[in-house]
């Protein structure tokens, strides 16, 4: 089978790691400096990207590889450039429907290739053709709305790589199906902005069936009093290819940006990949609270691999807000969380011809991450600012971080006033931040056990 084909050649690829987990890890530093749970968000797709991008390279080294995927049937070969599990699990099962709809816009022409709607994921492959521009990366893109760009739906506006393929370029696109009811035969608008540089409209109604799938009700919840949140888990639904988790998220109004992570492990205790993690479906607001209906995604069925699921919900909080304290502060002065155990304590505080040293404490001493991210907290989240700007967020005054106690996280920032006109140590306050903190050391929750057969 020419399936068979391509996984041999695939199971030959030698991936290089250690480039691989250097760019890993240059993401995810990244990542720890940010002080807002949207940005890592934002962060881990680029992780995922640049991970993905290294794998890619690799892959398309191999001329084995090359030759394998031109066997690759055309139904499924962007499922198979792009690695999407999802897709190449149900082209080797003969499940994904063949579509034939084309338009044309700006003298390039769009045509939707194939489609398919497994449990809770939709994914459909396009081939381009016609002059496109690279942009500046030399990489092909486009941009493309789904369901009019609506802000309520997740991901409602995405721009889309693709890949040349013979005398055109191919790509696919891979969603979760935004609501909670899964009808059995319906279509989703897809609409094209853009391809390579030019500007367009290439519009789709493109019709999905559903496979055939099983919805397993769980409800179990688990919540935390002092975060104020609950995690009620609601279903799983079982796909020929994928597995969806459902659930409803009860934040309070402070915390309305509150969001849902998942980890999962099988029956042998190792995790569990999640291709798509905390998908809003629907959020509304219902006696003082935020409720959140989200979605996660697993690239597989589980039933025929592990006799029960662990998940273990986290729930990174938002709202904490900034805290600031005048030069002349009388100290020490503890900056806690409101709905966390964190705590930032600033200790001392000197004003010094052109210096001003802050010493102070991170969580008091406790260490739930590696070194490196309480170094990007104490270099981003404690900074002095001028006091009439200081809520809006430009480039900190000049600092240096030193580590006064690797254990115990205690740090001394100094900062170089030399070059403020008229330094006045009565205009100026310390903005600490809580954001990060709270951001990347989301609240734990009791795993909750599924079992699946």
């Amino acid at each position: 089978m020419k399936e068979n084909l391509y996984k041999d050649q695939y199971d030959k690829i030698e991936v290089p790691e250690d480039e691989l987990l250097r760019s890993i890890k240059s993401g995810i530093d990244k990542a720890d400096s940010k002080s807002s749970f949207r940005r890592q968000r934002r962060m881990k797709r680029s992780i995922l990207s640049t991970a993905a991008a290294v794998f890619l390279s690799a892959t398309f080294l191999s001329s084995g590889m090359s030759n394998a995927l031109a066997d690759v049937p055309v139904i499924g070969e962007a499922y198979h450039i792009f690695n999407d599990l999802v897709g190449r699990n149900l082209t080797s099962q003969h499940l994904i429907t063949e579509l034939d709809e084309k338009t044309s816009d700006k003298g390039i022409d769009v045509e939707m290739t194939s489609a398919y709607y497994d449990g809770a994921v939709v994914g459909v492959s396009f081939r381009v053709e016609g002059k496109v521009k690279e942009n500046e990366f030399n990489e092909i893109n486009g941009f493309y709305e789904i369901y009019g760009g609506n802000e309520a739906i997740s991901d409602s506006k995405e721009i889309v790589a693709m890949e040349e393929s013979g005398d055109g370029y191919v790509g696919k696109i891979q969603l979760s199906y935004p609501k909670e009811e899964l009808p059995a035969n319906t279509t989703f608008p897809l609409e094209f902005k853009r391809i390579g540089d030019k500007e367009g409209s290439w519009k789709f109604d493109v019709p999905i069936e559903q496979l055939p799938y099983e919805e397993m009700k769980v409800n179990q919840s688990r919540h935390n009093e002092k975060a104020g949140v609950a995690v009620q888990f609601d279903s799983i639904i079982e796909g020929q290819a994928s597995t969806a988790i459902d659930y409803t998220g009860t934040f309070p109004l402070e915390g309305k940006n509150d969001q849902v992570r998942l980890e999962v492990f099988d029956d042998k205790g190792e995790e569990v990949h999640i291709s798509m993690d905390g998908i809003d479906l629907e959020s509304y607001e219902e006696n003082k609270h935020v409720i959140v209906k989200g979605r996660s995604i697993i690239p597989e069925n589980l039933k025929d691999k592990t006799d029960y699921v662990e998940i273990h919900p986290k729930v990174a909080v938002s709202g904490e807000g900034d805290h600031y304290l005048h030069l002349s502060e009388e100290l020490p002065v503890e900056i806690e969380s409101k709905r966390q155990d964190h705590v930032i304590s600033v200790n001392r505080m000197k004003v010094q011809g052109d210096k001003v040293a802050l010493d102070f404490q991170i969580n008091n001493g406790r260490s739930d991450r590696g070194f490196v991210f309480y170094q990007g907290i104490a270099r981003n989240d404690v900074v002095l600012v001028e006091e009439s700007r200081k809520e809006i967020y430009e480039k900190p005054l000049k600092h240096s971080v030193e580590v006064l106690d690797k254990e115990k996280l205690i740090f001394r920032s100094t900062f170089d006033v030399s070059k403020v006109e008229s330094f006045n140590e009565d205009n100026y306050v310390v903005r600490v931040s809580l954001g990060g903190l709270s951001g990347n050391l989301p609240v734990e929750l009791e795993p909750v056990k599924v079992e699946l057969n």
